[in-house]
């Protein structure tokens, strides 16, 4: 066999994120936060009627 495929590379990669998807990262969470916050304010609680 005079060539064999390469499963693994072993270069290593640089995953840093920059500052712009570290923001965009930011301001989802601050989404799914404020989403979650209202969808519990919204949820009918335990004790009390729905009408």
């Amino acid at each position: 066999m005079e060539h064999q495929l390469v499963l693994i590379d072993e270069k290593p990669k640089d995953w840093r994120l920059d500052e712009d998807i570290r923001q965009a990262g930011r301001t989802g969470l601050a989404a799914a936060r404020a989403a979650l916050v209202e969808a519990a304010r919204r949820a009918p609680h335990p004790g009390t009627s729905a009408a």
